[in-house]
């Protein structure tokens, strides 16, 4: 039977959770190696790519992991890995329109463009120019990619079908993070945590044209229609929409604990805030009220919302 299904990546619980969108129930756990961070999955549901990051938290010291777990999400197992050699520490992660695959080595501030994730192959590994870096996002072509540099307050402008390519480094606000492209990748919006606003970058210019003052601690955004955006923002507990054309918060909805993670349910318009401890937030964003919370294992992080083949259910997360 198909069912709608919250799966997460459970960072502190080294998992994969599976969890029913309108129960809560807890459907699956799939174990994969240590401190697991972003995840992405294949177009056509069948498969989430993990990185490997290894350690808790960015901000702590050490080599890290060097490889992503691929988990088939019909039968919840971790089937394999691809090694990312010596480039250590992946972190943001992304698939462009062709299926191809993008991961950031943290560790290295390198990206490694993977042409076919079935073979794991690197292709080529780009220097970006900046230190930290953290998340990254590739247009539908393939074309583009821009790296957020936690490290050095700058995102960088790259060009990963090309061998030898150097970046462009644009400069932002301070310890950027998340991002997220407009309807038609005419601009990306990149959050910075601790200068409190989301940068706007003219992608075809390759400039920064724009800034939209958050409540404090932009961490994640994704997109809600052709120019609203969903921001998470850490130290005030809270998510807030916003609305690029006016470059202005609309709406600022307080949460039950503070967010690390934000998605979006296309089919239900509902916005899902992965909150520390261990729970998810599910939010109507037209009401500006949390409806309900799901129970997870510690350190929820990022989250999609998938139709999965499911025959059983487990119990929530504690429950006897």
């Amino acid at each position: 039977m198909d069912t709608r299904v919250v799966v997460v990546v459970q960072k502190n619980d080294h998992s994969l959770g599976f969890f029913d969108f309108v129960t809560g129930a807890e459907l699956a756990r799939v174990p994969i190696p240590d401190y697991p961070h972003e995840f992405a999955v294949s177009a056509d549901g069948r498969h989430a790519y993990s990185c490997h990051f290894g350690l808790k938290l960015a901000e702590d010291e050490g080599p890290g992991g060097n490889e992503i777990s691929v988990v088939d999400l019909h039968t919840r197992q971790h089937v394999r890995s691809i090694s990312c050699a010596n480039w250590r520490r992946p972190h943001g992660i992304a698939f462009d329109g062709a299926g191809g695959l993008y991961v950031l080595s943290e560790g290295t501030s390198r990206l490694l463009v993977i042409p076919d994730p079935a073979t794991g192959v690197i292709a080529r590994t780009l220097p970006t120019g900046g230190h930290g870096s953290h998340i990254v996002a590739v247009t539908r072509d393939g074309r583009l990619a821009f790296s957020s540099n936690m490290g050095s307050a700058s995102v960088s402008l790259l060009t990963p079908q090309e061998d030898g390519s150097q970046p462009r480094l644009l400069h932002v606000g301070e310890r950027p993070e998340g991002s997220a492209f407009d309807a038609d990748e005419r601009r990306l919006l990149v959050c910075n945590r601790e200068s409190a606003d989301v940068s706007i970058i003219d992608v075809a210019r390759a400039q920064v044209v724009g800034r939209i003052a958050t409540p404090a601690g932009p961490v994640r955004i994704v997109r809600r229609g052709d120019a609203s955006f969903v921001v998470a923002c850490y130290h005030d507990q809270s998510i807030v929409v916003i609305d690029a054309d006016r470059s202005a918060v609309s709406a600022r909805i307080p949460l039950p604990g503070k967010p690390v993670s934000i998605g979006i349910d296309a089919r239900s318009g509902l916005a899902l805030a992965g909150l520390l401890p261990s729970a998810i937030a599910v939010v109507d964003l037209d009401q500006g009220v949390v409806v309900r919370t799901i129970a997870t294992r510690d350190g929820p992080d990022p989250m999609a919302v998938l139709t999965l083949p499911f025959a059983v259910t487990m119990a929530a997360p504690g429950a006897a």
